[in-house]
Order: structure tokens, then sequence, then C-alpha cells
């Protein structure tokens, strides 16, 4: 009502003082408490209840609703009223919390009211169902096993053929809808009452069976049929199966094993249904049965087929190789092959010149991780006459066939190929850095001698490199690393700058001449400028990097056998070594290890290993023949992980270090 003086109406004062009192004794609830006097604990929504098992005219249905109230009195009220088929007619009602009994069939309405003794009230309404719940009953026979019909080779089956009972608990089984349908042929309920096999079906294939009734409650049952052909008149020929076979070796007749074949199958332009299929597959063996598969009868088709390997560039690269290639460009020692001349030929120019020398170097000094014109490797088809070295064009990377309106499998066989590995000249790739080869030296190592000297923190010094021992030398490489903290290196003064890459920490260098030059231990490999550190002895900070570069030497004048020999680093007074040990490799490891020894005769070697306070752990003995021999260290044996130290002796020499096993 409007106030049209607008004034503030004055208070009852009686109303006001019986407000206070409520509040004082507690009755009466700050406001907060009002925003929901009542509530429902129960969800208050739609329900659907089922048929009674077997029946298709009514169900059993209970249902309650809970309500909850800030009232002072906890005492609630509930009634409901059901409105059935929800026509708007009210048919039941209750002062109750609980409705319980059987329903006909169909969709009902209930509202539910709920007061407390405060005067509030809560009212919900919502909808519940008494439907059917139960799919057809479904049982099938065991599969079935039939012969493909004549002269169309095809059989057909109906899902009558599979059904040994069916039945319903409201659709009468002559109105149950049936469906049928190849296993993975689709999902939900077919859309097909018979399926059909033909000749490329034979043997087992699973099938299901469907059935929905009225109310579209379905029901599935998983099959099979065995198709036979007892006379093997019908032959499954759809399309074509083009095989390719051979096997891949290097030019030096080595097995060549994990490389990958690649093709590629297209029709021809112009085709009425143009198709294209790329196969893939790694081969781990050196032979191949490569298959492109389903290939529809009666187009032109063309198939190219190549392969690929891309292990470590410079896998199998090492200055021999530029020993070689000198030789070859003096014509001293000439390739015997074209294959020598294309791994040479790493700058792609079909010749092979000083720059090609220029770029394998910058390989093995690690200033390329990769040769920037080729790949690291090249698979060929063999040539007629690989004699003639200068033959670039001879080398053909693919096998290419035409296939005619193709109506037949075809196999193609004896496809070889040549794999060349880019500046691996003399074809060792397949002896160094692959499971299983053995890259093992036949010669026994040659020193590299360095004094012993000791140097103070700050103190610079000129060290002289040699041979330890006369030779005529071709060529050699070595990689050598520092102790960090300990030293760094200057300078390196007596070989050209693009033989050699020097880093404070670390040195890769390497020299090559076909001509060779005769060497003695009194004279200057090349001399190494360093700077300590800290008081150290140069064996305590210097050592040879195996796991960047080989360390060996090419000497000539020899037996080809023994013209490629391990180099040993040798720190301290020169003398007749009886044996060298070389560091354990892997170190760190988890499995096993290996001691490397080369002893000038038979003889025994003993190993010993201890911790950081100096305790001995575990000791072996171990009866040597002369040469280069290898002695296995299992970490199963070992006493202990972590980091141990190593004493190897043989007769008047040893050597020690540390060994790092890891879990």
């Amino acid at each position: 009502m409007i106030n049209p003086h607008n004034t503030v109406p004055k208070p009852n004062l009686h109303t006001m003082k019986r407000l206070l009192l409520l509040l004082t004794i507690g009755i009466l609830t700050p406001i907060t408490s009002w925003a929901q006097p009542m509530s429902w604990i129960t969800d208050c929504s739609d329900k659907n209840f089922c048929l009674t098992l077997g029946a298709c005219t009514q169900g059993q249905v209970f249902m309650t609703e809970k309500a909850i109230t800030n009232c002072g009195s906890p005492l609630i009220n509930y009634s409901y009223k059901i409105d059935l088929n929800n026509d708007n007619v009210v048919d039941i009602q209750s002062s109750a919390d609980t409705v319980s009994g059987t329903f006909q069939k169909g969709t009902h309405k209930i509202t539910w009211r709920a007061s407390d003794n405060c005067g509030n009230l809560l009212q919900c309404t919502y909808i519940f169902q008494v439907k059917d719940c139960q799919p057809p009953s479904l049982l099938c026979i065991n599969g079935l096993t039939q012969s493909l019909d004549q002269p169309d080779c095809s059989i057909g089956f109906t899902p009558e053929q599979f059904i040994l009972t069916l039945n319903d608990n409201c659709t009468p089984t002559n109105q149950i809808e049936l469906g049928i349908r190849k296993a993975g042929d689709g999902t939900g309920f077919p859309t097909q009452d018979s399926i059909h096999f033909d000749q490329c079906e034979k043997g087992f294939n699973s099938i299901e069976i469907w059935v929905r009734d009225g109310n579209g409650l379905s029901n599935v049952c998983n099959n099979y049929v065995l198709i036979q052909d007892s006379n093997e008149d019908c032959i499954c020929n759809n399309d074509a199966d083009v095989l390719w076979s051979g096997c891949a070796r290097t030019f030096t007749n080595a097995e060549m094993s994990n490389f990958k074949l690649i093709s590629k199958l297209e029709t021809l332009p112009n085709a009425a249904n143009p198709l294209v299929k790329n196969y893939t597959q790694t081969i781990e063996d050196s032979c191949y049965t490569l298959t492109m598969d389903n290939i529809p009868f009666g187009s032109d088709y063309k198939a190219v087929i190549r392969g690929e390997r891309k292990l470590g560039p410079l896998i199998g690269v090492t200055t021999y190789d530029l020993v070689l290639m000198s030789k070859h460009i003096l014509a001293l020692e000439p390739f015997t092959s074209v294959y020598q001349s294309v791994a040479a030929d790493v700058n792609k120019s079909k010749s092979v010149t000083t720059f090609d020398v220029v770029e394998i170097r910058k390989l093995i000094l690690g200033i390329y991780d990769t040769f920037p014109a080729v790949p690291a490797w090249r698979i060929t088809r063999p040539v007629s006459n690989p004699e003639h070295i200068a033959n670039f064009n001879a080398l053909v990377d693919t096998f290419q066939v035409f296939l005619p309106n193709l109506i037949d499998d075809v196999h193609y066989q004896g496809l070889s190929f040549i794999g060349i590995k880019y500046g691996d000249v003399n074809g060792s790739a397949l002896l160094q850095g692959e499971p299983g080869a053995d890259d093992r030296y036949n010669a026994p190592p040659v020193l590299l001698q360095m004094d012993d000297i000791w140097m103070e923190a700050g103190a610079e010094m000129l060290v002289p490199v040699r041979m330890g021992e006369q030779l005529k030398l071709e060529g050699w490489q070595l990689s050598l690393q520092v102790e960090p903290g300990k030293m760094e290196l200057l300078e390196l003064i007596g070989l050209p700058e693009d033989h050699y890459r020097l880093q404070s920490h670390s040195l890769r260098a390497l020299w090559a001449d076909g001509n060779g030059i005769s060497m003695d231990p009194s004279q200057a490999v090349f001399y190494l400028k360093v700077r300590a550190l800290q008081d150290c002895r140069l064996s305590e900070a210097l050592l040879l990097d195996m796991e960047s570069l080989r360390a060996e030497v090419y000497v000539s004048g020899v037996e080809k056998a023994q013209s490629r020999r391990p180099l040993v680093l040798h720190i301290g007074a020169q003398t007749g070594t009886q044996a060298v040990f070389f560091p354990p490799a892997p170190n760190p490891f988890t499995q096993e290890t290996h001691f490397d020894v080369w002893l000038k005769q038979a003889g025994v070697v003993y190993l010993e290993l201890f911790d950081l306070n100096g305790k001995l752990l575990h000791t072996d003995r171990f009866e040597v023949e002369a040469g280069l021999q290898s002695l296995l260290i299992r970490g199963s044996e070992l006493p202990a992980q972590g980091v141990l130290m190593y004493r190897i002796r043989a007769d008047q020499a040893s050597a020690s270090g540390k060994l790092v096993r890891i879990p």
C-alpha cells in the first residue's frame, strides 16, 4: 500500500517487545538461519522402475522423500498425490513419506509435500515410469559349418539359422526384430537381416546375431561360421601381391643388416581408379622379402624400391681412410672399385680430390657431426663392372618395374643392394660400433710416449709427444682429454692447423701421408703446450679419450694385418714394455665390463678391486695368451656398487684407475 504522506510508520511497541523476548530465550533463530527453513535431503527427481520379471503389465515401485527443518521441533509431516498416467487427474493421495506397491506399466506423476510445526512448507513434483527393462531372451546354437555354393562360390546366412530359442515378456516372438552382421562391420543394431560370404572368406568367420523387442531393447549372441571348399573349386584372388626379395652386402662382401626398405607402388597417369601405396620395412637380417599386398587387378602400375641406412656418420671412418685416399690421389695405390670412389666422394663432385680429404678430416676432428653434402650411407644396386673406378654414373639407387594390366601375383627375386658408407674407403664400417662386430686389432699396440713431468699450479710447459718405437708412419689419429680442474691445453705445435681441433679440455688430432715418413723415438710427432691449474703430474691430468676417437697408427712396410695398430698413451720413462693395459670399457658399467690387455708373451694377469678407503674387495687371476686379450668382469660377481679403485698387473708392469658400477 502506498503511503501518501511519505512517512515512516510507527513501530508497534508490543510487537517489538515480543521479538526481543524470543531472541533472548533462543526460540527465534538469527535471520541468517531463516534463509532455508526447510530443504529436501533426498533428490526428489524423476525415477524409473522395471516391470516385474516375466510380466508386461505392472511393476513394483518403492519411493520415499525426506526433508530437514530449522524449526525448533524436528517433526515433519509428509503427504503425496499421484496422477496415474499423467493425465492431470489425482488418483492416489496419502499422508505418508513412502510409496510402496504395484503400479501399472506407464508414465505417472507424483507431488510431495512436507511441512513443519513452524508453518514452513516444501513441495516437489516429478515423473516416475514403470517400464520394460528386459531385453528378449536369446539362446543360439554353437556355430555352423557350411561349404561354398556352386557355381558362384558364395553362401548366405540369416539370423533364424542360429537361433535356438527366443522369447520376450512383452513382444510376441513373431514380432521381435532380427538382425545379423559380420563381427567388426558396425555398431548398434544391424541394418541387414542376412549376410553373405565368398571364396575369399574361407575359414573361421565371427558373426553377431541380434534381436530387438517392441520397446527397443536388444540382445546379441556372438557366433561363427566355418566356410569350407572341400573340392577347392573356389579360388580367392581378387587382388594381387607383388613380392620383392634379395640380399644386401657391403662392397667388401660383408653381410649388411639393420637397414630399411622403402617402396612405392602407384597407378600410371590417367588411371580410371588412381592408387598410391607406400611400404616401409626394417630388415634385421641381410636378406629380405618385402610384400606389396592388396593391389587391385586390371590396372597399370609402376613400383619403385630403395634402401636406407642411418647409422652414425663417423662409424668406420678413420684416418686410415685418408691414407688410402692420399695413395689413390698420388697414384701410389689406386682404388680397386667404383664403390671406393663413391665412399671417398663425400662432397658429391663425382671425383676424388683433396677437397674430400678435407671434409673427412673435419668429420674425424669433430668439426662436422655429419657430412654436409651426403648422408651416412648410400644403398645402391650392384654395378656390372665395379673395376671401372671413375664410372660414378653406373650406380643406380632404385629398382623400378612396370606392371601392365596386373592380373596375378608377381615375385621379383634377386634384387640385391650394395651398402656404401661415405668416408669409409676400406669398408670397415661393419667392423666397428655394431653389436657382434669384432673390432680388435691383430697387431700389437704402439706407445705414444710423453715424459711424466711435475708441474706447479700456474706453470706452463711445452711437452714433446713421441712414438715409442721406430716406425714408417702413413698416418695416425688420437683424442686426448684432461682432468677438469687439474690442467688446460694451450697450444699444439708441429701440425697444420686443419689437422687438429684444440680446446682447453680436449684435443683431436690426425695426420696422413700416402708416401709415409720414418719416425724414431727421438723425434717429436708434435708438441703440446699445457698449463697446470693445480700441483700435479702430467700422468694425473692427461689421458686418451677412446670413446670420442679410437687412437691408432698406420704403418707401411709390413703385412696388411699388421699395418693398423692401436695407439696407447704411456706417460713416464721409456722402457721395453712387456704388457700394455687398456682402460676398462664400458666405464661406468651396469652388467659387465672388459679390461683389454696386450702381452708380449703369455703370462698371468692379476686384477684387484678396492673401495675408496683402500680395502681389498675382489681379486681375479687370468692366464692369458700373448697378444691382445679381453678380460670379462661381471657386475654380479662384485661385492659392491659405486666408485671402486682397480689395479691390474702382469710381469713387472701395472696400471690403476677408477671403475664405476651403477645399478
